[in-house]
């Protein structure tokens, strides 16, 4: 495999829809509803503006294959990562949560002391991806906390 992590722009606004909207996508999000193109044009807007926001997307030979997010609060960072549908099953999420945080680094974003992910108890392939990557799963009523500290 020759991944890498890239640094989204606008031209990915509507991969990134389409992405969003993907069925099984918004039944593993905490927000199931289809979300209108209006909404996430606003939204992708606010998003790239961010400074306390990290949105990368993740090539395999150029071609994208998924996306990862990282909103940041003061130290800790909340990840956000989806892999397309039809690339599904092929250890993309696992590399992407072990890619961030060499991209943390790379990208001179060392301010970040924490990553953690919230995954819907039925969501068995993010659990095995935040767990292969060495996160502390902690079980919780609505959804699995993970979280792993960073140097």
């Amino acid at each position: 495999m020759s991944l890498q992590l890239r640094k989204a722009d606008h031209a990915d606004m509507d991969l990134l829809f389409e992405w969003a909207n993907e069925a099984s996508v918004r039944a593993n999000a905490f927000h199931t509803e289809k979300i209108p193109y209006e909404d996430h044009v606003r939204w992708f807007e606010s998003m790239m503006a961010d400074v306390e926001t990290y949105q990368y997307i993740l090539c395999e030979s150029e071609k994208p294959v998924g996306q990862i997010r990282l909103n940041v609060e003061g130290c800790e960072a909340k990840i956000d990562y989806s892999v397309a549908a039809c690339e599904r099953g092929k250890g993309y999420g696992s590399q992407m949560l072990w890619m961030i945080q060499g991209q943390l680094a790379a990208d001179q974003i060392l301010y970040i002391k924490r990553l953690v992910g919230q995954v819907k108890y039925q969501n068995h392939a993010s659990a095995r991806a935040f767990e292969r990557n060495g996160f502390l799963k902690k079980q919780l009523p609505e959804y699995i906390l993970y979280e792993k500290n960073i140097e």
